[in-house]
């Protein structure tokens, strides 16, 4: 979990050509006939070649299992195992997709284990038994931090000083809070998911740099230190930069997957003008892309808020491939493929409502336009916005599905027009 205005593409009336495997149907339409496994799917859109269909990677997270199993989030949130079960109970029941977002439940104490500068909230434990995770965000990282976090490292801070503070214990608490779910992943969510033929999309997920301090010091204290103490973010943004390049590079070499998730929702012109972003963020994102990419791995930006304005930075200062833009529907993902098209992939973007409130025929006829405008040749793969919804309609998540898997794009590429 990570805490984006309309165009119009008008159509051309012209024939249109399917995607290998397409056959045609009735009225016009086409259906897909699978032709690639589906690790040769999500292999050929990273590689900016066309497949068979669009690769479905829904952002699918813990909460949207649980209620898509009826079990409550104080019984889920407090019973890993159960939470785990779930995941596998939907992904079965729907009948799958092509990689996997998250592979274990992401429950309160993940952001642990995952150094996230938060205190969550937890239903059945903090919050009534049938309320929603909550983020309480709230200055955990001081200014005098800075030092620390200068002279110790970023993981090393977290371990030794900031998770104890987060919950208020000893480091042996700490630990005793993040086993359990390290012996749930090796133990059960790895082979469980193994056995179903599906992969993780990832070799390591962290929050970017620039949005780790961000959370830890809170928007506010943050940005004052922006504006009126640059000097001093400057001193540990390059050295966080190193270690996380580290970090991905071990995870990278052990696992062989060759995709990372950089999470960011705090640096787009919602929040802040180009020159912030232009010298606290693009310089560390340059270094963290070409050094993924000089090791065959495309980066995925989780991005939350509304980048739109950000967008040509990706195109003018990256390398062609090298990167997937997951977006939360903030962005308008049209404008986006309009722009990046042949030069970034995409990701996404069935927002909350249609999911929550909306018809398996809304959902179906967004899903068709996201392929048909998005996916006609390549570069997109089917997703949410941000994550699945908490409570999403199981006919809503079941239309997702299955429009992504039957649904062949109707608008031919540029190049055949």
């Amino acid at each position: 979990m990570y805490v984006i205005t309309l165009v119009l593409i008008s159509r051309r009336a012209t024939r249109w050509k399917a995607w290998p495997g397409a056959r045609r149907w009735h009225r016009g339409c086409a259906v897909v006939n699978e032709t690639m496994t589906r690790q040769e799917r999500v292999a050929a859109v990273l590689a900016m070649e066309q497949p068979d269909r669009v690769p479905i990677v829904p952002q699918f997270v813990m909460g949207t299992a649980l209620h898509l199993c009826g079990v409550s989030p104080g019984r889920g949130y407090s019973d890993p195992e159960l939470a785990h079960t779930c995941m596998l109970r939907v992904f079965d029941e729907y009948g799958g997709w092509d990689a996997l977002y998250e592979t274990s439940p992401d429950v309160a104490d993940s952001g642990l284990a995952s150094r996230q500068p938060l205190r969550f909230l937890a239903p059945g434990r903090d919050l009534p038994d049938d309320a929603a995770l909550q983020v309480h965000e709230a200055e955990v990282i001081t200014l005098a931090d800075y030092d620390l976090i200068a002279d110790m490292g970023w993981a090393r801070f977290f371990d030794e000083v900031l998770a104890c503070r987060l919950i208020d214990g000893d480091r042996a608490q700490v630990e005793a809070r993040i086993a359990p779910l390290e012996k749930l992943a090796r133990d059960r969510c790895a082979p469980d998911w193994a056995a179903r033929g599906v992969q993780p999309m990832y070799a390591a997920m962290d929050a970017h740099p620039f949005f780790a301090l961000s959370l830890g010091r809170s928007l506010v204290r943050f940005t004052e230190d922006l504006y009126y103490r640059p000097k001093v973010v400057e001193r540990v943004l390059p050295a966080m930069t190193r270690e996380l390049i580290e970090r991905f590079s071990r995870k990278v070499t052990a696992s062989g997957i060759r995709g990372v998730l950089l999470g960011e929702e705090r640096v787009s012109a919602f929040h802040y003008p180009p020159r912030i972003f232009e010298r606290f963020w693009l310089p560390y994102t340059i270094q963290i892309v070409e050094a993924m990419w000089s090791m065959g791995v495309v980066t995925t930006f989780h991005l939350d808020t509304d980048f739109g304005k950000n967008l040509p930075y990706f195109r003018q200062h990256l390398p062609r491939g090298s990167y997937v833009l997951q977006l939360d529907h903030t962005t308008d993902i049209f404008a986006a493929k309009e722009l990046l098209d042949g030069h970034g992939i995409l990701h996404g973007d069935l927002p909350a409502a249609l999911q929550s409130i909306g018809r398996p025929g809304d959902v179906a006829a967004y899903v068709e336009k996201l392929i048909d405008e998005v996916g006609y040749n390549g570069g997109l793969i089917l997703g949410v916005a941000c994550n699945t919804a908490p409570d999403c309609k199981p006919e809503n998540f079941r239309a997702f599905l299955e429009t992504g898997r039957t649904h062949a794009p109707r608008r031919r590429s540029r190049t055949q027009a």
